[in-house]
């Protein structure tokens, strides 16, 4: 199971949240132990707040086991993050910047890790960078945000959902990039979320 998000602070998304680790209660049922799950933090250079408040949400508040794969400074290696894939229940894929989330995951070589814990039926949660991610096409706004155009433009991704994805549809100018390009997309807006099966 794949469940989007449109965007969105992860401490203000409590009723998100909630909803994710619902997902996972049959676990604890089942399993008697805590849900595990990965974080996945690239999209936002790894930034440490964003490490905490996944943790202090998911681990402190909602009572489940969390862990991070960190790459960027060396921290880990492929092998250590593939046993990370091996062990939990769901992986989130935190959102940012696209082109910074897509080079890294290519740099780690995540895409067939992904791949393969979809198809044995993990769930993955994906917010905005994350989300766009499992769709074929998304309306990204990379090159706004490193200054490099003033235009939205499309991005590929994995494909695990078909069609096209915008985030952050609660901002017009996306909305309007849309309309000007006659694209058929899922609109999700901050603190929405879609689940696909």
């Amino acid at each position: 199971m794949i469940i989007t998000i449109g965007g969105g602070s992860l401490r203000e998304m409590t009723a998100v949240n909630d909803y994710i680790v619902s997902k996972l209660e049959f676990i604890r049922e089942k399993y008697q132990r805590k849900p595990k799950i990965l974080f996945l933090p690239q999209a936002s250079f790894e930034s440490k707040p964003y490490v905490n408040s996944f943790t202090r949400e998911f681990g402190t508040r909602l009572k489940c086991k969390t862990t991070c794969a960190l790459w960027a400074k060396g921290e880990m290696d492929f092998e250590h993050i593939k046993q990370k894939f091996e062990i939990v229940d769901a992986i989130y894929i935190g959102g940012g910047r696209y082109d910074i989330l897509f080079d890294e995951f290519e740099k780690m070589g995540l895409e067939k890790l992904i791949r393969d814990f979809y198809e044995r039926g993990g769930l993955i949660i994906g917010n905005s960078a994350g989300a766009m991610l499992m769709f074929e096409i998304s309306v990204s706004d990379y090159k706004i945000m490193a200054g490099l155009s003033s235009d939205y433009e499309i991005a590929k991704g994995y494909g695990l959902v078909k069609g096209c994805f915008c985030p952050h549809s609660n901002e017009s100018e996306r909305l309007e990039y849309i309309k000007a390009t006659n694209l058929n997309c899922v609109l999700l807006e901050e603190n929405q979320i879609l689940e696909f099966n």
